[in-house]
């Protein structure tokens, strides 16, 4: 069975790639909702053995189409949107292709750290998406000694509805390793929520 994965932020934590698994994958547990977002989540595992966290975001958004676009592809709003983030910044690669950098305050026991992403806006008749990816640039921060997100890919799907405009958000991650998921779900859950919150309210305000 194929899975398609969407960033964000962030460890969370794209090109877009296909994931395949053993087994079925569980249904996607609802994890909260609230003020137009639902948080859902799962855990699957990929062909190669390893458990990974798949999670997805659906937002109502009453703002046009366009603002939802100008937030998530410009360096401006990123620092507004994206929770624990000490910088943001992007690079352009192409007409509708950048690099998009992240460095994360993460609470403890995690360490601060840093996630590069691949982006790629895809225009269609019913929606834009945006394919991202774990890149291994490091042009923002070439000779710091960081802890690198890795292993991230997923998209982000606008579409277009009467008197709103609809987000959603996929991710896939590979859970680091060496401290256990009641320590480290809460923070990552909690980092999400905030992040999807501050979007959704960066967008609505612009």
């Amino acid at each position: 069975m194929k899975f398609i994965l969407f960033s964000i932020s962030l460890y969370i934590f794209s090109s877009f790639s296909i994931f395949e698994s053993r087994h079925m994958p569980p249904e996607f547990e609802l994890i909260k909702e609230g003020n137009g977002l639902s948080f859902y989540e799962r855990w699957i595992n990929m062909e190669d053995g390893t458990k990974s966290r798949e999670v997805k975001f659906i937002i109502s958004i009453k703002a046009p189409y366009e603002n939802v676009i100008e937030v998530l592809t410009k360096e401006k709003y990123g620092m507004l949107w994206n929770d624990n983030t000490l910088a943001y910044k992007i690079k352009s690669t192409g007409p509708q292709s950048w690099i998009s950098y992240m460095r994360y305050s993460f609470p403890f026991p995690l360490s601060d750290r840093e996630c590069y992403l691949k982006n790629r806006l895809e225009e269609g008749k019913e929606s834009t998406k945006i394919y991202f990816n774990s890149s291994n640039s490091r042009i923002f921060s070439e000779g710091v000694e960081m802890v690198q997100m890795t292993g991230l890919e997923g998209r982000w799907i606008v579409t277009k509805k009467q008197g709103y405009t609809l987000l959603r958000y996929h991710i896939i991650s590979v859970p680091e390793k060496g401290l256990p998921r009641w320590i480290v779900d809460p923070i990552i859950r909690r980092n999400l929520w905030n992040t999807m919150q501050n979007l959704k309210q960066t967008i609505e305000k612009i």
